[in-house]
């Protein structure tokens, strides 16, 4: 039993690792992961990589191929439609739980988020600057106080995060980006869900079509 669950603790964060280095695209989409080499990385047997590459492959993160083994999910535009959807329809219902409170203080913390974004754009810092933008969203979408919603969006974090990524790098300006969160949560503040809703919608969608992925 201990050894069982000692393996299986190994496999929660050799995940984690592999998780947070997709999300980074330290690992490229299409990229192979291949269970030796991870191991020696580590210092780990492959039975816990093994598990661990089955984690991310129910999560969509890797896609197991017969003979060549786990290869990370390419980012291509139907599967981003898809996400979009859902990510679409999960921070509507955070929106508009949002907007019907006009909590200011909730409202306050989201805009730290959008602060700590300018301050990224300004000293260049990309990375950064998509981590407190996704940082917005989810917090968003936490204070929504819906356990299930919250769950579904954080099994999907990862890939939010790519889309994010590759989105991001269709703005013109970096400071568009700062303005639109701007826009959303002035018309939050007056209790505007229509508008606040399509200034989201605007956000969220920004580039997709001319995405090249």
């Amino acid at each position: 039993m201990e050894q069982t669950f000692e393996r299986a603790s190994t496999a929660v964060r050799v995940a984690a690792l592999l998780r947070e280095r997709i999300a980074k695209r330290e690992l490229a989409p299409g990229s192979r992961l291949v269970e030796l080499d991870i191991s020696r990385e580590l210092g780990v047997s492959r039975s816990p990589v093994r598990e661990a590459l089955l984690r991310l492959a129910e999560e969509g993160l890797v896609e197991i191929l017969p003979y060549r083994g786990a290869v990370v999910v390419p980012l291509d535009k139907a599967r981003l439609a898809e996400l979009l959807e859902f990510r679409l329809a999960l921070e509507h219902f955070a929106l508009e739980r949002l907007v019907s409170s006009r909590d200011r203080d909730r409202i306050a913390r989201l805009r730290e988020h959008v602060g700590a974004m300018r301050a990224a754009i300004a000293r260049g810092d990309r990375h950064a600057t998509i981590e407190a933008d996704l940082a917005m969203h989810r917090d968003m979408v936490a204070m929504a106080g819906n356990a299930l919603v919250a769950r579904a969006y954080e099994s999907l974090i990862v890939q939010i995060r790519l889309y994010i990524d590759v989105t991001t790098a269709t703005y013109q300006s970096a400071e568009d980006l700062v303005n639109e969160h701007d826009l959303l949560f002035d018309a939050v503040e007056r209790g505007e869900y229509l508008m606040s809703r399509k200034l989201l919608d605007a956000h969220i969608t920004h580039g997709f079509d001319e995405l090249s992925v």
